[in-house]
């Protein structure tokens, strides 16, 4: 009885401490293993979109299952003067994929359709795709002139290693110096291998100082550029003046002086001219000064009748400064009526002078015939500050056959208007 006790309690001993044990370890063994899946390479993952030769790009490994270690995925390329990849890309523990960069070359030409493989392999699992790629940017030329004097047109060609595809290839530009302009885009045609830029859409501003412009053209995953030096532009005009009457009437043409004591320099100039009165809706067009010129210039502008007041009008030489002159505006004519315009001799008649807009201070008007023994007027009349018209009552005296009179009415500048008055005879 005693041995069959004790061989119960040792029974009993043992089930307990398998019963411990059991119970320590029921956790974790609930707990799926990372390593229980048998981690294993499930995809490689390259661009849909060809590739850009000479850019870069991503590629992608996948696993099916996360993994309890890091594993190390081999990568290889068929062919590492087009594209290479490194040697190896590690899934970290608990991950299922990883990124590897993708570097491609351009030891020749791309033509039709062309790709390289790339080989992943892990373990004895090994997965290959096929990497496209397409015509990329070869180089952007300054048609073999790495220095322009700034102002001066650029030209610009980007090439590409390769004939554009069907509908053409669209390469961004940009230059980090706002004194190059270059378009934000151009395409180069279907099956061609560069394009320039066309003029129109490429220009330079003159600076003060040399500069250096980078110009960079673009396609996704690839950039290259090539550095423009823009040498300074200076012009010592001298004491250059742009003069002009101190009064001026509206309705008329002027002039005005721009003087250039000092020859003009490498590449001439353009003047333009500007206006700080909104009813000057035409002011003087720009006016081009070959190199080697100087001396002076007139700038005729058309004053339009509805002006009042002071009146700026302004010449800028790009690169160079402004200069400005200042005068007093005044209306011009635009009518004088007579009514009626037929009357019989002996009889009044009225007249009206009308101005484009109410003058700002009281104006003269000159009065003329050009026959006073027909057809008679005040020699003068004034059109009140404020006003744009003035009526006024001439005189005709009897007349034995049928008479043309012209009436004048005459601004201060000498501009005039004129207007036939028919006289009948008198019964």
């Amino acid at each position: 009885m005693i041995r069959s006790a004790s061989w119960k309690t040792t029974l009993g001993g043992l089930a307990g401490a398998v019963l411990l044990v059991s119970g320590l370890t029921a956790p974790a063994a609930a707990e799926t293993s990372p390593a229980s899946c048998g981690s294993r390479l499930d995809a490689l993952v390259l661009p849909t979109e060809k590739v850009p030769s000479g850019g870069r790009a991503q590629g992608l490994v996948k696993l099916n299952c996360k993994s309890s270690v890091a594993l190390t995925v081999a990568l290889t390329s068929a062919d590492s003067t087009w594209v290479s990849v490194p040697a190896k890309v590690v899934v970290p523990s608990g991950a299922t994929e990883a990124t590897f960069p993708i570097r491609t070359f351009q030891p020749d030409y791309v033509y039709g359709d062309f790709g390289v493989p790339l080989t992943a392999k892990l373990r004895s699992r090994t997965l290959s795709q096929r990497l496209a790629l397409r015509p990329g940017l070869r180089f952007v030329d300054f048609g073999g002139h790495s220095t322009i004097v700034s102002g001066d047109r650029p030209s610009i060609t980007v090439g590409l290693n390769g004939p554009a595809p069907e509908g053409g290839a669209t390469i961004a530009l940009e230059s980090d110096n706002p004194a190059v302009k270059v378009p934000p885009t151009v395409t180069i045609p279907r099956g061609a291998l560069g394009i320039g830029v066309p003029p129109p859409l490429l220009k330079s501003t003159r600076i003060p100082v040399d500069a250096k412009a980078t110009i960079t053209a673009k396609l996704p995953g690839q950039r290259i550029g090539n550095v423009l030096k823009l040498l300074a532009w200076n012009y010592d005009p001298g004491d250059w003046t742009f003069t002009g009457p101190a009064e001026a009437y509206g309705g008329f043409y002027y002039n005005m002086a721009l003087n250039l004591p000092k020859p003009v320099p490498h590449g001439g100039i353009k003047v333009t001219f500007s206006s700080n009165n909104p009813k000057l809706k035409y002011p003087p067009g720009p006016m081009e000064f070959l190199e080697g010129t100087s001396g002076t210039y007139q700038v005729e502008v058309a004053l339009p009748p509805d002006i009042d007041g002071p009146l700026t009008l302004t010449a800028n030489i790009e690169g160079v400064g402004t200069r400005s002159h200042t005068m007093t505006a005044y209306p011009g004519l635009t009518g004088f009526e007579i009514e009626p315009w037929l009357i019989t001799g002996g009889q009044p008649f009225d007249a009206t002078i009308q101005l484009g807009a109410a003058t700002s201070s009281p104006m003269t008007i000159q009065l003329e015939s050009s026959d006073p023994n027909v057809a008679r007027l005040p020699t003068h009349v004034t059109i009140p500050a404020g006003q744009s018209s003035v009526s006024l009552q001439g005189t005709t005296s009897p007349v034995d056959d049928f008479s043309s009179v012209t009436l004048t009415a005459q601004l201060p500048n000498n501009s005039r208007w004129q207007t036939d008055l028919l006289i009948e005879r008198t019964p």
